[in-house]
């Protein structure tokens, strides 16, 4: 793998990665359980240990190219899922702090994926 496209993927992947950091401080799992009866502090939990297995997966096929652009392209869709979903009350992504982590990802993605497509 060239080394800019390579980088330029990565990035993808540390964006993905610290959004999701800011979502469990934002409490995302609250958005994916609202119509459950389950209590705060177990959906926490689930939410956040959904992620060891989703990161190892990610972790191991990071150099596939098949598996970048499904990261890639996972990226762009949940970009515009929360620009979608910028006004739900559940969704707390309003700042330029957590905007940034979800757009530079997206963004960071499209370019990515105009490089190895």
């Amino acid at each position: 793998m060239d080394a800019v496209p390579r980088l330029l993927f990565l990035a993808v992947v540390a964006c993905l990665l610290v959004h999701e950091l800011d979502a469990i401080r934002r409490r995302e799992w609250r958005f994916f359980v609202a119509s459950l009866p389950v209590r705060d502090e177990t959906a926490y939990r689930v939410f956040t240990a959904l992620h060891a297995p989703l990161l190892v997966v990610v972790l191991w096929s990071v150099d596939a190219p098949i598996a970048q652009i499904g990261i890639d392209s996972f990226a762009v869709v949940h970009g515009l899922a929360h620009l979608a979903l910028r006004d739900h009350p559940l969704l707390d992504f309003g700042s330029w702090f957590s905007r940034s982590w979800i757009g530079g990802a997206a963004l960071l993605g499209a370019l990515h994926l105009t490089l190895v497509v």
